[in-house]
């Protein structure tokens, strides 16, 4: 008998009972220990990136401080370089007319420059350049006397405060009269057999046709050839009396001047001085042409001018040369030349700047950074760049 046996399946749930997951993320106390660990670096971070902001802008200040003192002094180079050239005389357009600079030395210091314990400098603390060169734009004319013939027998005096000029072919009258405007300062120079004399005005009315020539008014000069009352009548200092050596009278400067021979040249009015006026806190040096004030480097702080000139023996003789740069135009003390601009050769610049007043602090209240110089004591960073400088015309003349 066959025996059948029934195996059966257990009963097996084929899904697993569910468990309830944990929920993703940080605990609350995990939470804070991740943010005060990030304020930490964070706080870390943006120290020193203020650190290194204030290092940067610094470093950028004090480039571009040296940057504009460069530029500055590469500008007035450019101007003295050809100071004294490309004057007019009776034979040719290139004159070896000597004078090309002047130099108005400003020799006060101490409280008259600089307030101890303060950032303020004022003007005793800057000198001021002149550059002597002729307008570019502006043709010379020619001293006329009637009836034009070339003659001295009646000399045109610049004491009347009128002259009458005449064009030189190709030269119009209309081509003068358009270059000699109401403030133009003007040279007259007289071409002698031994030399040239000159004297300088300034034009006090725009230039009018006198029939073929052109009628100038100016201010009159004196009687020597010497002038009162700058810069009303001489904006570059060549000739103001109070100034001018008595050797240069009559051998360089002169009231009169021939028909025929003379001319009359306008002159492109360069100077560079530190304008303290406009803004005390920041002294600009400024280039000023025809009276026109051009920005070209602030916060300036200092600007001395120094000459080297042929070697004088103080009564204004020429004993030699001199390697020495002179601070004191006026004086006559050795290696001064006593404002016998003529007798220059070199021409030594200054040029002392600093960054702005306001970067820096020498307390601890609320500064980024603490800085005090060894210059004036001030909490800001001083730079002093010089250059020599040899006008072509003077340095070559002797």
């Amino acid at each position: 008998m066959r025996t059948h046996v029934h195996i059966g399946k257990a009963n097996v749930d084929p899904k697993p009972a569910s468990r309830v997951p944990r929920s993703a993320g940080f605990t609350l106390i995990e939470l804070m220990i991740a943010m005060t660990v990030f304020l930490v670096i964070g706080a870390a971070a943006m120290s020193l990136f203020k650190q290194h902001a204030a290092l940067f802008n610094d470093q950028q200040y004090q480039i571009g401080l040296n940057v504009t003192l460069r530029n500055a002094l590469s500008q007035m180079e450019a101007d003295i370089v050809n100071a004294g050239t490309g004057w007019y005389n009776a034979t040719s357009s290139i004159s070896s007319w000597p004078i090309g600079i002047t130099i108005v030395n400003n020799v006060a210091g101490g409280a008259a420059c600089h307030v101890a314990g303060s950032p303020t400098y004022s003007a005793p603390c800057f000198d001021q350049l002149n550059i002597i060169a002729p307008d570019p734009n502006t043709p010379p004319g020619q001293v006329w006397v009637a009836p034009g013939t070339a003659s001295c027998t009646t000399p045109a005096l610049t004491t009347s405060g009128t002259m009458t000029i005449a064009p030189v072919a190709p030269i119009t009258a209309a081509q003068l009269i358009a270059g000699f405007t109401s403030g133009s300062q003007v040279l007259f120079i007289h071409v002698g057999t031994s030399g040239t004399t000159m004297t300088t005005a300034i034009l006090t009315a725009n230039a009018v046709a006198a029939g073929a020539n052109v009628a100038l008014t100016y201010g009159g000069t004196n009687a020597n050839g010497t002038n009162n009352a700058a810069p009303i009548n001489d904006r570059l200092n060549l000739t103001l009396a109070a100034n001018v050596d008595p050797l240069l009278i009559p051998t360089t400067l002169t009231d009169s001047f021939c028909s025929g021979t003379d001319w009359v040249v306008k002159v492109a009015q360069i100077s560079y001085s530190v304008d303290t006026v406009i803004d005390p806190t920041g002294p600009t040096l400024v280039r000023t042409e025809n009276g026109v004030e051009n920005p070209i480097a602030s916060q300036i702080i200092g600007f001395k001018v120094g000459a080297a000139s042929v070697a004088l023996n103080g009564g204004g003789a020429v004993i030699g040369s001199s390697a020495a740069y002179c601070y004191n135009s006026a004086s006559t003390t050795a290696p001064c030349y006593d404002n016998q601009f003529d007798e220059i050769r070199s021409v030594r610049i200054s040029l002392i700047g600093r960054t702005p007043p306001k970067l820096y602090s020498n307390s601890n209240v609320n500064s980024t950074t603490q800085f005090t110089n060894t210059f004036d004591g001030q909490p800001y960073k001083i730079q002093a760049l010089s250059i020599i400088v040899n006008p072509r015309n003077l340095s070559m003349n002797d």
